[in-house]
């Protein structure tokens, strides 16, 4: 007011009985500042007065000299002048005052301005919350009452508070501010020139670091004509220099000022701002902000530049994901480009983990029935996304599939890609025959159809249990996919390799094939593919014997999978965890992961794999009648072949031995003869030919048979199967009474089952074997003749332990006697049975026995 009528403010506080303090003012100042005058000695009188003028750096400069006349005049009279004023912003007559005021011996207060503590604390007390340092610096900015700001900005939408935190919300334009912070804002800038206020609303809309080129070009002014008003505000402390540009001192003043804007006003500047944005070269998301808040138009220029963006990947796979969407919901549906924009962004939001949303964007468009090229990229996206959702999905899959070949205007490509589409939906539903019939008629074209028509003989291959054939099948496709382009490459087709890998034995080549995955996923931003090679990796942890190091993966695998909502690779994850839990003799936490994995819903393929783990859990837990009633369904409704020749560890031997307990002859059979089947077609896999030699030796009784999976699971790497093997031939040779060689067997399979960290069974096989006692016999006429030259075959530990054994002492025992590792021992005590031409303990002991009663001049030391 008093840039308006100069002392005004102080004449009404000082005239309260004056009916109009401004009237003739600008007739007469000096008559105006007598009477200020008078008036302050006769208050004075009473006692003394204090003068406050808050914001003197407003004061005008008729004002700011009649003051520099007042307060020496006043000296000796009690009046006591109390200023307040940001030196920044003060005109040059006003500091000039200030100055002189100094110098003739006025006091300078220190400021007490909010800190950022106060701020905190505000916060905490407002909202429960910690404020972010966007929102300090607002609260340390306000002059004046910065908790009502604060609580009209939290009102506004512009303060988020969640888990703790209070955040000023960086995209909160469209959010109105309550009138009075408005106008106590406005107010605080003063009076602004009209060119200094375009500067003002410019950089406001524009809403960063902007410099004057850009400012003029929205406000359709020459840049000249700005300058002199950006270095007035640059002055006045509203904006600040820097070496991008300028901004503002204070992002309260920003957003007030562009909340003053008229609403035609502010959508105009927007949308003028995205073209301004896009020439100056800026990211494609500002351009984007900008046409969202300019009525969702744009030039044809903008809309190109948008599109080159989104190619491009320009802020990595997920901005550009989102870049994508957002342009698609600005141009619509019946904008020229929009097809294949769709089929961009659904790419872009599958690579980046947004799987569901990918999948209804895809869905919702293929609805609309779009052009041949169009249908043809989606429904093969979709035949991907299939892989992280419910196994229903796969007939939806194959449904479009149909549907989008019974068009006329197919071209041979198109044709190809969706028969491919089918065959590997419908061989992950388990559909081989009909799945080969579709990628038959995949084969002859190249590019996708040759990708996935291969990735689906693979899969179909593998679950005939052609495990050589699978990994040839599946290298085809990934090679394809390198060839293809780069989303091909960026899909994680790597990972077709790892099943087939497994089955064959091959885990260096798994765990490399899983790192060069991870590697590719970082570099383009992929998010999808991390759950599924921790997935991976659990399951090669597992059939390693790694009990710890797959529990580890599986965790993430599960915990990726719940946050990103794959809910079949959840359900997968979980059912692998809980396996995994089963072996490391955690039942508890495994049943809880059976049971969120049952509610997740078992159809299909998921049916099998949960009833099996249900099996290997009701063994663990003693529960076998239920186990093999389980067992019994799980043989009824699956394809043994397939999970036989899937599965991470060994399926047939636990199934014969379930089967045997119901004295089901024909089910052990039958078991057999798939599992020597398989190994008949896989020559040369020890895997697959130990499983095989489990199986048949359970079920006839044969403790070689059994011995032999066991040696033959320990060269694959398959320590799990091979502690398994171990613990079935010590029950053969305890059936048979050979009590040496049971505690010889359990005490392999203890040392194995320890090795893996599976407490429960080493417990257990601890336990069995405690309750076989030690046979060595005495000294009789019926000890053997000893095989002196075999004697000198051994080493001189081999002897030492040879004649400890005969003590009847374990090879734990053995192994702090020596100070050695059991597994050195267990070595040792084996080529000694080789040495020596023996089978088990006994015999080992006997053949010592006869060895120290010959003569010293025979015997072999």
């Amino acid at each position: 007011m008093d840039r308006v009528a100069p002392l005004s403010t102080l004449r009404a506080a000082l005239s309260a009985g004056v009916p109009d303090p401004h009237r003739d003012f600008d007739v007469d100042h000096l008559t105006a500042l007598r009477q200020v005058r008078a008036q302050l000695v006769g208050l004075a009188a009473g006692g003394g007065v204090l003068v406050c003028l808050d914001d003197f750096h407003h004061a005008d400069d008729t004002t700011a000299l009649a003051l520099r006349v007042l307060i020496p005049g006043l000296r000796t009279t009690p009046v006591l002048w109390l200023l307040s004023l940001r030196p920044a912003q003060a005109s040059a007559a006003v500091r000039g005052v200030v100055d002189v005021l100094l110098d003739a011996g006025a006091r300078r207060l220190p400021a007490r301005w909010p800190t950022g503590e106060d701020a905190r604390r505000l916060c905490a007390r407002l909202f429960g919350a910690e404020p972010d340092q966007a929102l300090v610096e607002i609260a340390t900015d306000v002059d004046g009452d910065a908790e009502r700001v604060v609580r009209a900005l939290h009102d506004a939408g512009h303060i988020r508070v969640a888990d703790g935190k209070a955040e000023l919300v960086a995209d909160a334009d469209r959010c109105a501010l309550p009138g009075w912070l408005v106008s106590d804002v406005r107010a605080a800038l003063g009076d602004l020139s009209a060119t200094a206020a375009a500067v003002l609303d410019a950089g406001a809309v524009l809403g960063r670091v902007f410099t004057v080129h850009e400012a003029a070009a929205l406000m359709h002014k020459p840049v000249p004509e700005l300058l002199p008003a950006a270095a007035q505000l640059v002055e006045a402390g509203v904006l600040a220099p820097g070496s991008a540009g300028l901004t503002f001192c204070s992002e309260l003043v920003r957003r007030v000022v562009h909340a003053g804007l008229a609403e035609p006003v502010r959508v105009a500047l927007h949308r003028e701002a995205a073209d301004v944005v896009a020439a100056e070269g800026r990211p494609a998301a500002e351009v984007v902000h900008h046409l969202e808040r300019g009525g969702r138009r744009g030039s044809p220029a903008v809309v190109d530049a948008l599109r080159r963006a989104v190619r491009d990947r320009e802020g990595g796979t997920a901005g550009a994901a989102d870049l994508a969407v957002r342009l698609l919901d600005l141009v619509g549906d019946d904008h020229p480009g929009a097809d294949g924009l769709v089929v961009e962004a659904v790419r872009l939001l599958a690579l980046a983990g947004r799987t569901t949303q990918a999948w209804d964007l895809a869905v919702r468009t293929l609805d609309r029935v779009p052009e041949a090229s169009t249908e043809t990229r989606l429904v093969c996206a979709l035949g991907e996304l299939a892989d992280g959702r419910e196994p229903d999905h796969d007939h939806v899959v194959v449904e479009y599939a149909r549907r989008a070949l019974a068009r006329t205007d197919l071209d041979e490509q198109d044709r190809a890609d969706l028969a491919a589409v089918q065959a590997y939906r419908l061989a992950a539903a388990g559909h081989t025959d009909a799945a080969e019939n579709a990628a038959a008629r995949a084969r002859a074209a190249g590019g996708e159809a040759v990708v996935l028509g291969a990735a689906a003989r693979a899969q179909i291959a593998l679950r005939r249990g052609e495990l050589g054939r699978a990994l040839d099948l599946a290298r085809t496709a990934v090679r394809e996919a390198d060839r293809a382009g780069p989303f091909l490459r960026r899909r994680g087709s790597r990972l077709w390799l790892c099943a087939p890998l497994v089955a064959l034995d091959r885990f260096d080549e798994v765990h490399s094939t899983l790192s060069v995955v991870a590697s590719e996923s970082a570099q383009v931003g992929a998010a999808w593919p991390q759950p599924r090679w921790q997935y991976h990796r659990a399951r090669t942890h597992l059939a390693t014997g790694r009990l710890r190091a797959a529990e580890a993966d599986a965790e993430l695998a599960v915990r990726t999978a719940r946050d990103r909502a794959f809910a079949p690779l959840l359900g997968r994850s979980l059912l692998l965890l809980a396996e995994i839990r089963t072996g490391l003799g955690d039942l508890g936490t495994a049943e809880a992961n059976l049971r969120e994995a049952e509610h997740l819903g078992g159809r299909g393929a998921g049916a099998a794999r949960l009833a099996w783990r249900r099996v290997l859990w009701l063994c663990a837990a003693d529960r076998h009648d239920e186990a093999a009633a389980v067992a019994e369904g799980l043989l009824t409704g699956t394809d043994l072949v397939a999970i036989t020749a899937t599965a991470p560890s060994p399926v047939a031997p636990v199934l014969v031995r379930l089967a045997l307990r119901r004295a089901d002859q024909r089910r052990a059979d039958e078991v057999v003869r798939v599992a020597q089947e398989l190994s008949e077609r896989n020559p040369g896999v020890l895997g697959v030919a130990a499983t095989a030699a489990h199986a048949a030796g359970l079920r006839d009784g044969d403790l070689d048979a059994v011995v032999r999976a066991a040696e033959l699971n320990r060269l694959s790497d398959r320590r799990v199967a091979a502690a398994e093997a171990l613990a079935d031939a010590a029950r053969l040779a305890r059936a048979r009474n050979d009590r040496g060689r049971a505690r010889d067997l359990l005490e392999q399979a203890h040392e194995t089952w320890s090795a893996c960290g599976a407490e429960l069974a080493a417990h257990r096989t601890g336990t069995y074997l405690a309750d076989v006692p030690d046979d060595v016999p005495e000294p009789s006429d019926a000890v053997p003749e000893p095989a002196l030259g075999l004697w000198a075959s051994l080493t001189e530990t081999e002897v030492r332990v040879a004649r400890l054994v005969a003590r009847g002492l374990t090879n734990k025992a053995i192994a702090t006697h020596l100070t050695l590792s059991p597994n050195t021992i267990g070595t040792h005590v084996r080529n000694t049975f080789t040495k020596l031409q023996v089978t088990n303990r006994v015999e080992l002991a006997l053949q010592v026995i006869a060895h120290d009663r010959e003569p010293t001049s025979r015997r072999f030391p």
